[in-house]
């Protein structure tokens, strides 16, 4: 049984893979790290965020689930904030990564 299980879990890693290479989607977006596009350094935007941990005019800290990702600057605020994507504005200075493992 347990080699049954084994065989199917490398059957559906070789799908996946198969199906990456074939729709030539970079491996890099197959992990559970957060996706995060700056815009300079005038707008961020991050898919996948978790929850807010801290929030104030210079320092705001998203959880993504598998980090916490810091943001400073000055006047920085969320503009927009769901399940599927955050955005921050502001002039920022900084982005630290914290692991939460």
């Amino acid at each position: 049984m347990a080699s049954s299980r084994r065989n199917r879990k490398t059957t559906e890693k070789e799908l996946k893979k198969a199906l990456r290479n074939r729709l030539e989607i970079p491996e890099m977006l197959d992990t559970k790290l957060p996706h995060i596009e700056a815009d300079g350094n005038k707008e961020i935007i991050v898919d996948g965020c978790k929850g807010i941990v801290e929030y104030s005019q210079s320092r705001i800290k998203l959880n993504t689930g598998t980090l916490i990702v810091g943001f400073t600057g000055d006047d920085i605020e969320i503009k927009n904030y769901s399940d599927s994507q955050t955005v921050i504005s502001g002039n920022i200075f900084s982005i630290d990564f914290e692991s939460m493992g």
